[in-house]
């Protein structure tokens, strides 16, 4: 065990996971940080389904942020959509389908040149967002994504973006959209990063011994760092090799493993992040998340 906060976070009243403290394990081989927790994914789906816009912009305000998740990473989903028509060129009428769609942004970016986008999105508010935001041809559906989800339908773009570290399977969920992509299709991920969120533990919780530094950097947000540092909502943290493994294992070829999290906020760290992951030779990821694309092996 290598981290442990407690008290559990609660939203809606209901602790975010099935236990007394926020617990997780490092894998040596691979590299990746998970919860030693048996958490279901119907455990967590009821929780999601609660969640509203109105209810996320009362919770970010909370934490000192002040912009919707969707909207604050609007630059970062330009820069993936473009990494992705770079692996793929878009053609008009071409299909997306986006797998923790939440209110529609990332898709809204793809529906500018033409593509249809799709949706798998367990929140009915954010479903309902992401369908206004998209055109009548897009398909959004407030489920978890299952081998009859979308039955007979194949897609040229997956996009699964911070929504794998939710689920108890990410390897069975990545499984499925192989099942659902074009033979030339291409599938983007991201998912946080194990060491960018060790690092951030055992720094922020170094600063809580200095209140006055620790106030003083963190602003409004010290409050909530007090509390707890890391979101209990991620059941998994990732490196680079273990999203090079996970892909391979559910029948993907990764063609791009990138460090991520800093686009549109800091081109500095950007660029210091990409270059200790080529130092490392793709070992080690020091941004907010690793992003990769795939196509189907």
């Amino acid at each position: 065990m290598v981290i442990s906060e407690a008290p559990l976070e609660e939203r809606f009243g209901v602790r975010v996971l099935p236990a007394e403290a926020y617990e997780l394990a490092w894998c040596r081989d691979c590299g990746t940080l998970y919860v030693d927790c048996d958490v279901t994914d119907e455990y967590l789906a009821a929780l999601y389904r609660n969640e509203s816009l109105e209810w996320q912009k009362a919770f970010l305000e909370k934490g000192g942020a002040t912009d919707a998740i969707g909207s604050s990473r609007l630059p970062e989903f330009r820069a993936h959509w473009h990494d992705l028509t770079r692996a793929r060129g878009a053609r008009r009428g071409e299909q997306l389908l986006d797998f923790g769609c939440q209110t529609g942004e990332f898709g809204a970016v793809a529906l500018e040149q033409g593509v249809v986008p799709n949706g798998v999105e367990l929140s009915p508010d954010y479903a309902q967002r992401a369908r206004s935001a998209w055109s009548a041809a897009s398909t959004v559906v407030s489920e978890p994504l299952g081998e009859t989800t979308f039955a007979g339908r194949k897609f040229h773009y997956i996009t699964a973006f911070e929504t794998l570290e939710h689920m108890t399977d990410p390897r069975a969920s990545l499984r499925t959209m192989r099942g659902l992509i074009e033979p030339d299709g291409v599938l983007a991920l991201s998912v946080p990063s194990t060491h960018y969120f060790w690092f951030k533990f055992k720094a922020f919780c170094a600063l809580r011994a200095r209140p006055r530094l620790f106030n003083f950097l963190l602003g409004r947000r010290a409050a909530t760092y007090k509390a707890q540092i890391l979101p209990h909502t991620h059941l998994f943290n990732f490196s680079p090799r273990a999203v090079n493994l996970l892909l391979r294992q559910a029948g993907f070829k990764p063609v791009l493993i990138r460090a991520v999290g800093w686009t549109g906020r800091s081109a500095l760290l950007d660029l210091v992040c990409r270059a200790i992951l080529a130092m490392t030779a793709n070992r080690i990821g020091m941004a907010p998340s690793v992003f990769a694309i795939a196509r189907p092996a």
